[in-house]
């Protein structure tokens, strides 16, 4: 009787070693994951903490864009607005020195 309860107490003992060994194996995987998770927030913080200022530099300058673009546009109307005025002169030039060139034809006088 006696070496059957020193048999189930070694059977005991090494069921129990195998599942302290497991339960060692499992914390130092966990210990490997919570030092992963930490590295990678961690990282994602220093990445993502500077977003907001960026988004705001980013939207400051697509303001100032958007205002510089309406100043161009306006002075592209008035480019185009002067270019029409010289076009529209150059055209009266146009006509105005041909018909200084033309010969004017003379009216005919009717007497009765």
């Amino acid at each position: 009787m006696l070496i059957a309860v020193i048999i189930i107490n070694l059977i005991l003992s090494l069921v129990f070693f195998f599942v302290a060994w497991r339960l060692w194996k499992l914390k130092q995987t966990m210990n490997q994951v919570t030092k992963a998770i930490l590295n990678s927030d961690r990282v994602t913080y220093d990445v993502l903490h500077a977003t907001p200022a960026a988004l705001a530099k980013g939207e400051l300058g697509t303001r100032n864009l958007r205002t510089q673009y309406q100043q161009v546009e306006l002075q592209l109307l008035r480019l185009r607005q002067i270019v029409q005025l010289l076009s529209l002169g150059q055209t009266a030039w146009v006509r105005r020195s041909i018909l200084k060139r033309r010969p004017r034809k003379q009216k005919l006088s009717r007497t009765l």
